[in-house]
């Protein structure tokens, strides 16, 4: 039997008085964890006790602590079928970006070919969504990246829009054309959901304190942790919860919670 010493008046608790300390090993419940360690990024303003169980927030950009509920997002998407090959100067708008055909692209951001074939054309303007292969040729070479979409073809002539990011935001972003040839399916995106809740991938190996900047903490995504020493959210309020709080969680994720006998 594996016995740890948990040095605090009521274990368990997910809040502990400031004055309180212990020791890396007495978080662990075994004598050699092997606990594998990742740095992430936290947003300024806040705040993540040592040891706390965390996960990324809904755009996947900062720590924040792990709820029980979850459920993940989903992008915002949207479709543009090609019935022709296009006319000179046929715009396609997608949020703030246009896009112009043109039958000879110059350095001019945001022109595209016009191609021989409507799926020719659907491609080139694939390529210039995602300021892929063809600059100068394919589409204007002053074009860069959209900044809230990326492209794909879903079948000769058509073009797929998937929002970069996950969330009900996406559903803002417009999507019209003016010509003879395009047709969008919607005048925006669609389909984005937001993230409920965030999926616990680690633990904090340090404390997160208050600062006006974003800042970054290793978090452990391995070993074999005593429930009773880490800091909760207020929904895994039970032992079996938090000793079910890591299952299915993603590669390279391996920690165990096991509550000490």
């Amino acid at each position: 039997m594996i016995m740890t010493s948990i040095p605090f008046a009521q274990p368990g608790m997910a809040a502990r008085d400031v004055s309180e300390t212990f020791t890396s090993a007495e978080i662990f419940n075994s004598a050699i964890p092997h606990p594998v360690t990742e740095d992430f990024p936290v947003a300024a303003d806040v705040v993540l006790p040592a040891f706390s169980v965390v996960g990324l927030n809904a755009a996947a950009t900062s720590l924040a602590l792990a709820t029980l509920l979850y459920a993940p997002g989903s992008k915002a998407t949207g479709r543009l079928v090609f019935s022709g090959v296009g006319t000179v100067d046929d715009t396609i708008t997608i949020g703030a970006t246009v896009y112009t055909l043109k039958a000879a692209p110059t350095t001019v951001a945001g022109q595209v070919k016009i191609g021989a074939t409507a799926a020719e054309t659907a491609s080139n303007l694939i390529a210039a969504i995602n300021a892929g292969a063809g600059a100068g040729t394919a589409y204007g070479s002053l074009t860069v990246a959209h900044p809230d979409v990326s492209a794909q073809s879903d079948a000769a002539g058509i073009v797929g829009l998937v929002a970069k990011v996950a969330g009900a935001a996406g559903n803002a972003i417009a999507t019209t054309e003016a010509g003879t040839a395009t047709a969008f399916a919607n005048t925006t995106l669609v389909g984005g959901v937001d993230q409920v809740g965030v999926a616990p991938i680690g633990i904090t190996t340090a404390p997160v304190v208050d600062t006006d900047a974003a800042q970054r903490v290793a978090i452990y995504r391995a070993g074999n942790f005593n429930p009773d020493a880490l800091n909760w959210h207020a929904s895994f309020d039970t032992d079996a919860k938090r000793e079910a709080a890591f299952r299915g969680a993603p590669t390279p994720t391996n920690i165990v919670v096991r509550k000490r006998l």
